[in-house]
């Protein structure tokens, strides 16, 4: 009698451990136990979907925990994770108004991500269910925490039109990614981010980043004096317009990503050059806590302009060098002893990142040469050292991981080698742990990199020439 009664029911009260914990303590325990930070929604055998298939007093309890429901992201278009065609989209957008019901008030996270087939880019056929799914969304924007789109911008139709009277009270973290580009109305990035109170992430790495401007830059930054990590992608435009020309002050800012791109469609009398427009940017900004800087120039420069505004990006590096530990610098018009410079001044970085273009410029001397290799190659102290004083090269002393990619020309292998060698030694406090070069031209004879440094401390060494 008490055996069938027990199989009748596993879940009795004074037999099953978990049903005596109080409401609050097992709803904890559920939150704790959720698929970290976000679930896919056809996710079947994650929280919640997995605790609704328990039991009813689970199910129950899962229905009544909005913080379960308000975190969750979408891959349109992946028909293999989406059941069959248009059916899976279909789907995952009746869940979507089930989770954001369901998740009450509470602050959502959300990430949508679509990338369309080759074949729908040109009539835009496929971008139905990512625009009703942003509409949906958009009713609920004044609990948006976290929000990350990666899809084309023609999908962002409601956000684009409704951008003006939209308010986001709650939003801190806000990420626009890079798809392939469908032909659609601008973006106003400048509105939407001015209607946001709180935000402390924002990166705009976005095909609709075009239509900002590096004015439009200081704008942003000055309304989020607590951003922590920032992605801008701007038009190398420089008006100097702000109102306040004072210096931004940025106290919290540790990670800070530049991509700045031509700026054609503006007269050449907006700016006296993209060079200095970059530099006059730069120098706006007050960084107290960066750690790492990322800025890439993508438009064609010249280095008759950039050495007359060289000094002046050498202060700005100046200014990070208490803080600055990772450091990527992309194409921009420097000259070998430019870039020399711009390590000098930052000398605690642990990792950096050097990427100018694999192709040759018969115009222009190479950027990564035999000179900064052996500016980067460290010595011992001696009698032989440079003025006699038993000094020692101690340019970026602290260096772990560098990645360089270059042409290849001006690099011979014997400077390679020796510069690896002086970073690779025993007794270093802080070697070299990872190294990877990216040529046109090979720097190393074929399997050289396997043998030399198999016995050394590199966690990874990658020779990749691309010949």
């Amino acid at each position: 009698m008490i055996f069938r009664r027990l199989e009748s029911n596993p879940f009795e009260h004074d037999r099953c451990f978990i049903n005596r914990l109080p409401i609050e303590l097992l709803t904890q325990i559920f939150t704790e136990c959720a698929d970290p930070p976000s679930t896919r929604l056809t996710n079947e055998h994650g929280a919640p979907q997995l605790l609704l298939r328990v039991c009813k007093q689970w199910r129950d309890l899962a229905y009544a925990t909005p913080s379960l429901w308000s975190s969750f992201e979408i891959h349109f278009g992946t028909w293999a994770l989406n059941y069959n065609a248009s059916e899976g989209d279909a789907l995952a957008l009746a869940r979507m108004n089930l989770w954001l019901r369901q998740s009450g008030t509470h602050p959502l996270s959300v990430k949508l991500h679509y990338k369309p087939p080759i074949s729908s880019l040109r009539h835009g056929s496929m971008l139905r269910f990512p625009m009703q799914a942003l509409g949906l969304l958009l009713d609920h924007c004044s609990r948006w925490r976290e929000i990350e789109f990666s899809m084309p911008n023609a999908c962002l139709t409601p956000l684009i039109r409704q951008a003006p009277v939209l308010d986001f009270p709650l939003l801190n973290s806000l990420v626009l990614n890079p798809v392939p580009s469908i032909p659609s109305e601008s973006l106003d990035l400048r509105c939407i981010a001015s209607n946001c109170a709180q935000l402390t992430r924002l990166h705009i790495n976005f095909e609709a980043g075009r239509a900002l401007t590096l004015d439009d830059c200081c704008a942003i930054l000055a309304r989020h004096s607590n951003l922590n990590s920032c992605t801008l992608y701007a038009q190398c435009v420089y008006y100097g317009e702000t109102s306040d020309v004072n210096k931004l002050m940025l106290p919290a800012l540790s990670e800070f990503h530049l991509l700045v791109h031509d700026n054609s469609g503006y007269t050449t009398s907006v700016s006296s050059s993209p060079e200095a427009a970059l530099t006059s940017f730069l120098d706006r900004l007050e960084l107290y806590t960066l750690n790492s800087l990322h800025i890439e120039w993508l438009l064609d420069g010249d280095r008759k302009h950039w050495t007359t505004v060289h000094p002046s990006f050498v202060m700005f590096f100046e200014t990070l060098k208490p803080t600055l530990e990772t450091l990527c610098l992309g194409y921009l018009p420097l000259s070998e002893e430019q870039l020399i410079d711009c390590l000098r001044s930052v000398p605690y970085l642990t990792d950096l990142e050097l990427l100018f273009s694999l192709g040759e410029d018969p115009e222009a001397s190479p950027v990564v040469t035999d000179k900064v290799l052996r500016a980067l190659t460290l010595s011992k102290p001696g009698p032989e050292a440079e003025g006699g004083q038993g000094s020692a090269n101690l340019l970026l002393p602290m260096l772990r991981g560098l990645t360089l990619q270059c042409h290849g020309e001006g690099c011979s292998e014997k400077e390679f080698v020796r510069f690896v060698d002086s970073r690779t030694e025993e007794e270093l406090l802080h070697a070299l742990q990872t190294l990877k070069v990216h040529t046109q031209v090979p720097i190393l004879r074929e399997d050289a990199s396997q043998f030399r440094w198999s016995n050394s401390r590199f966690k990874v060494i990658e020779i990749c020439d691309l010949q």
